[in-house]
């Protein structure tokens, strides 16, 4: 779907109003969720120049009706009736959660006019009244915007964002400080045999004590609640050095309704987990959510548990995953994957699988 711009001449101070999230689509109580998909996958197409980020209404409404775990609240702007801009607003549902994320995003002809902050003011209002204490944002910056020119860093990592984007303008002006930039990097497959049989052979030799399991659309009864475990150690594992993160609370229930959205979203899960063999214990996991359709697939959790490093444990999953990938899905040919940049170890891995920079993404945080 698409819509017409109003006159951007004579654009008035948008009306912000919240998006009701249908229980089903095709309806006349459908009709707003569905033209903002479009709108937002318009947005998607002129950012990246392809269609990476484009989702069907459907896959969008399993996202926004699965909130056991995390409550989503959605405002749209509006200029004579037309929509040209959302807020999604993420609370996470823990118990003792502080933070809550923002997306804010606006039609690219009607940036600068004020809607972009009309929708901000409205997201941190709800953070607020919330009772969150941070807030998150993030800007996306595809490899082709990424010119020489002054950068703005993170307090680690050696990847900048560039300074004159009016994005990074829009966040500082706003208040919010850079905590983390990671980079997003997309990898051909198959790969390569050679490349492939290197790699297999280098991590074989340095695991001798693990082996693999590896599972499609859900995980096994008999090592869901152990893999719910490992999927915990996400926020306390994982670099985050200048970014508040609420602690995860992964229970067998989680890792199951975290399936099913995503089966729902026709994008199931192909993982594979690393088992220590003396101990009986899962210490390393991938996974990738596989859409029906396409050639991109989404490279979503990589973690080695932290005491378990140094034994090629990230190579070792990932190569067993294309196996499978390999198998169930033959029309994929590229993995987009997204590592914090000072993730040393893992973009190390990335760079000898072949991954080539993709774009950088900015975690913006401010107190509220």
């Amino acid at each position: 779907m698409g819509f017409t711009p109003p006159d951007t001449a004579s654009v008035r101070s948008p009306e912000i109003v919240e998006l009701p999230i249908p229980s089903r689509l095709h309806t006349p109580e459908s009709q707003a969720f569905e033209l903002t998909v479009g709108v937002m996958n318009g947005i998607a197409l002129h950012l990246w120049g392809n269609e990476d980020f484009v989702y069907s209404a459907e896959a969008e409404l399993a996202s926004f009706t699965a909130q056991d775990f995390m409550e989503k609240i959605v405002f749209i702007a509006l200029v004579d009736k037309t929509i040209v801009g959302r807020v999604v607003v993420e609370f996470p549902l823990e118990q003792d959660a502080v933070t809550a994320t923002l997306l804010v995003d606006v039609v690219p002809a009607l940036r600068g006019r004020g809607i972009g902050s009309a929708l901000l003011a409205r997201g941190e209002e709800l953070v607020a009244e919330g009772g969150r204490t941070v807030v998150s944002a993030y800007t996306e910056h595809p490899v082709a915007s990424l010119r020489p020119g002054d950068r703005v860093f993170a307090d680690s990592g050696g990847d900048g964002l560039p300074a004159d984007s009016p994005d990074v303008r829009f966040a500082r002006t706003h208040g919010y400080r850079l905590g983390q930039v990671e980079r997003s990097s997309v990898l051909a497959i198959p790969l390569p045999s050679d490349r492939h049989r290197s790699l297999l052979h280098d991590a074989l030799a340095h695991s001798t004590d693990y082996r693999t399991f590896s599972w499609w659309r859900s995980s096994p009864d008999d090592l869901v609640d152990e893999f719910a475990t490992l999927k915990e150690r996400m926020t306390s594992d994982v670099p985050q050095s200048g970014i508040a993160l609420d602690d995860e609370a992964w229970t067998a229930e989680r890792v199951r309704a975290h399936e099913a959205e995503l089966v729902a979203r026709g994008e199931p899960l192909q993982v594979t987990v690393a088992q220590h063999i003396p101990s009986g214990r899962l210490v390393a996991y991938t996974e990738i959510a596989v859409p029906d359709d396409g050639d991109k697939a989404e490279q979503y959790d990589t973690l080695v548990a932290a005491d378990h490093r140094g034994h090629r444990l990230g190579t070792l999953v990932k190569l067993a995953n294309l196996v499978p990938l390999a198998e169930h899905a033959p029309h994929i040919r590229r993995i987009i994957t997204w590592n914090a940049a000072e993730n040393t170890p893992m973009l190390a891995v990335n760079d000898a699988f072949g991954f080539e920079l993709h774009g950088l993404t900015g975690t913006w945080q401010k107190a509220i």
